[in-house]
Formats: C-alpha cells, structure tokens, sequence
C-alpha cells in the first residue's frame, strides 16, 4: 500500500535531494509531494500519513506546524553526514580559516556545530549565507550541496555533498508510516553502515526502548490501581502514582528496594516468590489492600515481577457498580428537596428536620396520609446524603406476596426453589450496597420478614433464600407508612423492636389541608409539568380551599389532569369533579351512607376493629371507621357486591374514575385493610384481588 508524504524542506535543492534519498530507500512504497519554502510561503498542504519538516530553524517553521491537522504524524527532521563526506576535511591543514556556506545563517550554524560534534574542529569555519550583509574574509568555502550560495573571490570551494537524514529520523518515518519491515530490510542496515558515527543499531534500539517506557509510563498512569515493578534483585525499577499513595511514600522509590520503599509487599513476595502468580488482602498502613503478584519471564527465565495494589474499598465499589450495569436498572434519586413545592411552615419544617437527617446513617421512618409525598422525601434525603453517588433502590412492600418480597429483598441462590433463575439472583439489599433502600407501605410487610429485616439492620449481614452464605452489606434503610404503626405495634400487627429500630429519626409529612397556600403553588406546577393552562373562578377556588383531599397531592394530580381535559381557559364550579362538590355541599354520611350508617353507634369503649357479630354492630363500627370518607366505603363494598369474581385495587381504581369517584390504589388500599378486619372483605396478595364475605355481601346490600 502506498503511503503519501508531504515534505517541506527551506531549499529547493534540498528537498529533490531527500525525496531521491527516500524514493531510493522505501521504492513504490511512498508518494512524495515536496514544498520549498525558499520558493515561497505555503498556504496549504495537501493531505498526507506524514509529514517531514525539515524548516525548523525557519520564522515561519510555527506557520508550517498551523497548517498540518492535529490528527496527523509528524517528524521533524535531523541531518548527519556521512563517512564519505568527512574525507576531504580531514586533509585541510590544521587552523585554516575557512567559510560554512548554507541557506541560511541558522542552517550555517547548524552544520558547523554538527561537524564539530563529530570531531571536524581542526578547522576555523565561519558561517555564511545569502542574508548575511557582510561575510568574514576567507579564501576557502566549505558547503553542503548549496556552491551556488558562495561568495565571489573565494578561490578554493569544497562542496561536501547535502547533509543525510539521521538514523533517528529514518526509524521515526518507518514507525510512524508503519513500515515495521523496512527495519529489517538490507538497505536500511546498508544506509547505517554510511552515517559517521559508530553504534547506529544501539541508538534504534535505545530509540524503542524509550518508546516503550514512554508506552508503559502511560499504561501505569492511566490505571486505577497501584502498579509496583520488581527486578530479580528486589530493587522498584516502576511505579505509578497510585502506588506510591497506597504505600504511603512521597519520595521517589525507584531504586529504592523493595524491603525498604514497600515491607508489606516484600513479606509477601520473600514468602511466595517472584515466579508464581499470588493474590492476596493485605495491610498497609491501617487500610485493607488487594494485592496481586504478576510474574514477568523472558525466554523462560524469570526477570521480575509486578506488584498490582487496590484499596479493598475501591475495588468492592468498582465491582458494586459493574453489578447494576450488568441487571440494567438505572437505581439512582430522581428527585431533590428543591422539587418539594410549598412554603407553609410545616412543609419547611419537614424539609428542614429531613435535611439534618440526611447527614446520618441512621434509618429514617417517613409518616403522613397517603399521597402527602414520602416517596419523594426518601429521593431528597438519599441526594443530600454522603451516599448520593450510590444507589438508590426502592420498593413497595404491600404490593408483593410474601414469598416474592423475600427472594426481591434479599436475592436467592441457584436451585433455591422451583423456576430460580441459573446462577441465582441479587437481592436489592446487595443492589441498595453503601446506598439506601426505601421500604414503601412497610406495614405491609409479614411478620416472618420483619424479622428478618431487623437481624440486617442490627447485624449489617444478610443471605440469599436458599443460600448458607453470609454477605456483609451498608444499607442505610428509609422506610415509609400511611398507617399509624404505633397503633400496629400496640395491636400486634407490626414487631416491636423492629419499630424502634426504624423509627430512630422520624418525620412526619404534613397532610395538604394543613399547608396553607401550598396547595395553588403545586398547583401551578403541576399545570406547568403537564401543560394544563386553565384558571380557577374565585368560587372554583374557594371550593379548592375548603376541600378535605383525602388522597393529598396525588389527588390535586389527578383532578389537575382531570381539568385539563376540560378545555377551557376558566374553570367554573360545575366543571369540578362530582366528588368535589358532594363534600362540599352536603354531609357525606347523610348523601351516601343512608340510616344503615348511623344504626347503633358504638360506645367510645369499643374498637372498630373487633370485628361483632350482629348486623348493627358493624354498620356502627363501619360508620366509625369510615368517618369523613363514607362515599369511599360505600363505594368499594358496592363494586366487590357486583363483581362475580375478586377485584384487585387497579380495576378498583379503574372503577372509581369511571363514577367521577377520585380514589388512588392507596387509599383503595387501605379501606380494603379495615374491611378485612372488620370481616366484611377477604383480601389475597397477586391476582386473587379482594372479595365480599358472606357478612360484606349482606352489609352491602343494606347500603
């Protein structure tokens, strides 16, 4: 394949003298283009693989280097003589003034201190070149190639010939065009034997010997880990940056022995050898190191070795975040304290109380009705906390079958159980490692697993289901409820000791009806994320105020997007959802519950949750129950009355938006976990969804 050069030399001469020289040696391989900036000052140059410079000591050598993309290869030219060319120098007399005629007087310089260098200095020779105003006087003139530049009157000249190209700059061209044969070629090794000076392969070889040190200095600094190189004599002869952090040494240890600038490291190489791969957890200054001893041979003799140095910390993190690339799941915090709206006190409080906490590592339990945005205060306080850079996994604990929540919560080994995945599966404890995890609904979670969340949470230790391996972990749990768990724990519902450990720092989420004008301001941002343009009358506005919002912001959400549909710029009253106006206008117990309500009160020394056995006495319990929200109720047992199979909370919601009934999947929720207490609903985890009891159907149907 041929290769262009373009080549920009200050001669003309010169430059149809390299370009023979090198057609010479490299044949059909290369196209020339040549440029003689004694012929003028280039504009352009065409494309090439490389280019020869041969201008350096031109003013407008800065000019040539603009000209050439920063993408290219360039060498810059050196010259040398050959032996040949020495001869006839060695037979003028010793002490005779002589001039060196070039180009310029740079190029003049330049040739004179290279025939010095190669032991011409016998002679007295003075530079001169066509710029020069006045010359020295002389009656010999000593020139390479360029007789046409000597001064009349000198009456003897001896044109040596142009100078060559250094051995230097023949490999560079080679390399760099990636002719790696012409190295081996007769006519490389021929043109050598020409050049003066003596050692020509040596230079080559110290040429590539430096280029492969240059090679390896940036390997080692571009590693993340500790690179230590030991010769046989136990002496560093490399290291890296990260290696000499790790030991601890500011001085420069090469050369240094390995006993002294590392005794670590020397221990365990004078234990195991300098010819065996060896991996081991060391200690080096307090701090746990992976190290990794690599052998190095040279035609089957050992010559040394390789110290590979990682903190364990860093190491464990790498490999933590090689783990969520490989499952694909993007666990990081979406959400900030800044994208919390409100300015109400106690919206500020909150948000100032979670501020403070995110600076621990204690577990934080989140409280407040459903929709109030604890979910979004768990994303705040994981981006504010020293553990931002790690995950943050989240998951809901009522939405799962128990036996599904364990094998997502903690992993499970292979073989684990009918349909585990080959090779068994990380849990999101391992997923949440040096991050945090966010237990959404945690009342929903069993008794069996609340045991086993607090052994990790007092251990910092976990084990796949099915495995017998204990895994150390660094979770800093965030744990969410729009129950009152005090009132769980006192029932028996929820562990003890497992709320007290969850419940180290509290908060408490505000409910929308007590913040004020917070409501108008999540509003108006709501109606920016979603592009809902419309404005409330005043009487619209003033039933916003006065509203109970049970479902809190989520339910601002949904009748903000509800009212987007409307289509119009102002919405008046009659454009508000139906359950709007209900709770504004008239008692919700006397609108929807009907007598049946109101039958038979229970005393104040009852609980709602008993679950009586007379008709009365639980439409009295459920009127207690579903204070404030009987619509709700009402509703719920209605649909399951209907329905020939169970209805999960989904189809339920569904349901309700078809009525013009606004209820999220938590709410359903929770009125679905009184009903079953009180024995009027059974509810099943997955697809079984929850069904009417024989005593629900009969409650139903009196409504």
């Amino acid at each position: 394949m041929t290769k262009q050069i373009v080549m920009v030399t200050e001669g003309s001469a010169t430059a149809d003298f390299y370009s023979s020289l090198l057609l010479d040696l490299f044949g059909s391989t290369l196209r020339l283009w040549n440029f003689s900036t004694e012929e003028g000052v280039p504009e352009s140059l065409p494309d090439g693989d490389l280019y020869l410079i041969g201008a350096t000591s031109s003013n407008i050598f800065s000019h040539i280097l603009s000209l050439i993309p920063s993408s290219k290869s360039i060498v810059l030219i050196t010259l040398t003589f050959q032996k040949s060319q020495l001869e006839p120098l060695g037979r003028i007399p010793q002490g005779t003034r002589a001039l060196l005629v070039n180009l310029s007087t740079n190029m003049a310089i330049e040739t004179i201190a290279e025939l010095n260098r190669l032991g011409v200095t016998h002679i007295n020779m003075m530079p001169a070149a066509p710029n020069m105003q006045e010359l020295p006087k002389a009656q010999l003139a000593i020139t390479p190639g360029e007789r046409r530049y000597v001064p009349e009157g000198i009456s003897e000249i001896l044109d040596i010939g142009s100078r060559v190209f250094t051995c230097e700059t023949l490999t560079e061209i080679a390399l760099k065009l990636g002719y790696n044969w012409f190295l081996r070629s007769k006519k490389y090794h021929a043109y050598l034997d020409t050049l003066v000076e003596s050692g020509q392969s040596v230079a080559m070889l110290r040429l590539e010997s430096l280029r492969m040190e240059n090679y390896l200095d940036m390997l080692m600094g571009a590693l993340d880990m500790g690179v230590l190189g030991v010769n046989m004599n136990g002496e560093v002869f490399a290291a890296n940056a990260m290696a000499q952090t790790i030991i601890g040494r500011n001085r420069e240890v090469i050369g240094k022995k390995l006993k002294e600038a590392a005794p670590e490291i020397d221990e365990v190489l004078a234990g195991e050898g300098k010819d065996k791969k060896t991996s081991k957890l060391i200690m080096i200054n307090g701090s746990p190191i992976t190290l990794s001893m690599v052998p190095v041979f040279w035609q089957g003799d050992p010559v040394g070795c390789f110290a590979l140095l990682q903190r364990f910390t860093d190491e464990e993190k790498r490999q933590h975040q090689f783990r969520l690339q490989l499952c694909h799941r993007g666990y990081t915090s979406k959400y900030t304290f800044d994208d919390i709206v409100g300015k109400s006190p106690a919206i500020v409080r909150a948000k100032n109380v979670a501020r403070k906490m995110a600076q621990t590592d204690s577990s934080i339990l989140l409280t407040g009705e459903s929709g109030t945005g604890k979910e979004l205060f768990a994303h705040s306080i994981h981006w504010a906390s020293a553990r931002r850079d790690m995950s943050f996994v989240a998951i809901n604990c009522a939405a799962l079958p128990e036996s599904l929540l364990e094998s997502e919560l903690f992993g499970y080994a292979q073989g684990a159980f009918t349909g585990a995945k080959k090779g068994g599966k990380l849990g999101l404890f391992e997923y949440a490692h040096k991050g945090t995890l966010f237990l959404d609904e945690i009342e929903g979670m069993s008794q069996t697993l609340q045991l086993k969340l607090l052994r990790v949470l007092q251990e910092k230790e976990m084990m796949r289901v099915g495995d017998d391996r204990i895994i150390s972990i660094d979770v800093r749990i965030i744990a969410a409820s729009n129950e009152d768990i005090l009132n769980m724990v006192h029932r028996g519902a929820f562990r003890r000791d497992l709320y007290y450990r969850l419940n180290t720092l509290p908060i408490n989420i505000p409910p929308l009806r007590e913040r004020e004008d917070d409501l108008f301001l999540i509003m108006e941002a709501v109606q920016h994320k979603l592009g809902a343009g419309f404005r409330l009358s005043s009487q619209a506005r003033e039933i916003f105020r006065s509203y109970c919002w049970d479902g809190n912001v989520r339910e601002l959400i949904n009748i903000v997007e509800y009212l987007r549909f409307a289509d119009k710029e102002l919405i008046e009253v009659e454009d508000l959802p139906q359950i709007m106006l209900v709770k504004k206008t008239v008692s919700p117990a006397a609108a929807l519950s009907g007598p049946a309500w109101a039958a038979t009160p229970a005393t104040a020394s009852e609980s709602p949750f008993r679950q009586p056995g007379q008709t009365s006495d639980v439409l009295a319990a459920l009127g207690q129950v579903a204070k404030g929200k009987e619509e709700a109720y009402s509703f719920v047992l209605q649909v399951l009355l209907a329905a020939a199979a169970g209805l999960g909370r989904g189809a339920l919601c569904q349901a309700a938006r078809e009525q013009g009934i606004y209820l999220t999947e938590q709410e359903i929720r929770g009125i679905l976990v009184h009903l079953n207490e009180l024995g009027l609903v059974s509810v099943s985890r997955g697809r079984g969804g929850s069904r009417l009891t024989k005593n629900g159907a009969a409650i139903a149907a009196r409504l």
